[in-house]
């Protein structure tokens, strides 16, 4: 794992800020895919499917990331 003294200020800068980007983007990717196969609407997933299918995505994602260090 890493910690904030491992890190140059600028390096723990732009790590925050990496990280608030992907927190932002993620999100819309997903709902633009769900968009695309047409999940969304009123024939389309219901709102609590939705975020169950969109935390599993991001606890996916994020197991992905946290095995890289």
């Amino acid at each position: 794992m890493v910690v904030h003294t491992d890190m140059t200020s600028d390096e723990w800068k732009w790590l925050v800020r990496l990280c608030q980007h992907e927190a932002d983007r993620i999100p819309k990717e997903i709902e633009a895919r769900f968009t695309e196969l047409g999940l969304l609407g009123p024939n389309g997933l219901s709102d609590n499917a939705r975020n169950l299918v969109q935390n599993e995505l991001l606890a996916e994602r994020r197991n992905r990331l946290q095995g890289l260090h």
